[in-house]
């Protein structure tokens, strides 16, 4: 399945929607869009986005909004009930393209790995529009995060990937943090589990895009995520993170299907 995180993006969801093209069809058996509380059209510009589409499409609303992390929860749990083997993560602002996953695919990569991430600092990607302060920014933490790791990082996973959902049955993602730390979370434990993952190289575009995330302070609460995990190991991902009591359970309605 496609999964597509979505929060006031009523611009950019038509144009990744339309991206998913026949060929991007024959590996996907279904779209899930989850918005996460827009205040604009979002839902309404996904809601006809979809039309065209030849393979299934849901469009859901978060009961409340769960942040970037909290969305992604939402989705793996979907992915596991509904028994999908892989799940992609394109996220709805368009500034990755989900064709760029083709090669891969086509190889079957994804079947051997556990995480395929794409990475916008991967030595064969290309950036367009981006800031040279989030450059730098990203490249400082990656570099720390490859110290750390002993193994080369050319990303903390951006907005376009492939998860193998099995590596996921456990749900220890419950756990983490619903912001947008989740998936730095998510790539450390992979990394502590000597999971299987790949970096693949991708376009990242920033136009009419905009972020939701504040890049010193970002950058400061990862930073001190990987010093914990230095000092404390994986006892770093034990006990509940997320803010939310346990068993809290991450709901959605179901506005649109086809």
């Amino acid at each position: 399945m496609i999964f597509i995180p979505a929060y006031n993006c009523e611009k950019q969801i038509p144009r990744v929607l339309g991206k998913i093209n026949d060929e991007v069809q024959q590996f996907v058996q279904e779209v899930v869009v989850i918005d996460n509380g827009s205040a604009d059209k979002t839902l309404a510009s996904a809601t006809e986005a979809i039309q065209p589409l030849k393979i299934k499409a849901t469009i859901l609303k978060n009961t409340q909004n769960y942040s970037l992390g909290g969305s992604i929860k939402r989705a793996l749990l979907y992915a596991i009930e509904q028994g999908y083997d892989y799940m992609i993560v394109l996220h709805g602002d368009d500034q990755a393209d989900i064709r760029d996953l083709l090669p891969v695919l086509r190889k079957g990569e994804h079947r051997e790995n556990d995480l395929l991430i794409g990475a916008r600092f991967h030595p064969d990607s290309v950036l367009q529009g981006y800031s040279a302060t989030r450059i730098y920014g990203n490249k400082v933490l990656n570099f720390v995060c490859s110290l750390i790791n002993h193994r080369r990082v050319d990303d903390l996973i951006a907005g376009i990937n492939c998860f193998n959902v099995s590596f996921f049955k456990s749900r220890f993602f419950m756990q983490f943090p619903d912001n947008l730390t989740f998936d730095a979370h998510v790539l450390l434990y992979a990394f502590n589990k000597k999971a299987r993952v790949k970096y693949v190289p991708i376009t990242w575009r920033e136009e009419d895009q905009i972020s939701n995330a504040k890049v010193f302070k970002q950058a400061w609460i990862i930073l001190k995520l990987f010093m914990s995990y230095v000092f404390k190991g994986d006892k770093v991902f034990a006990g509940n993170k997320s803010g939310r009591p346990d068993g809290f359970q991450y709901t959605s309605e179901v506005i649109a299907q086809k």
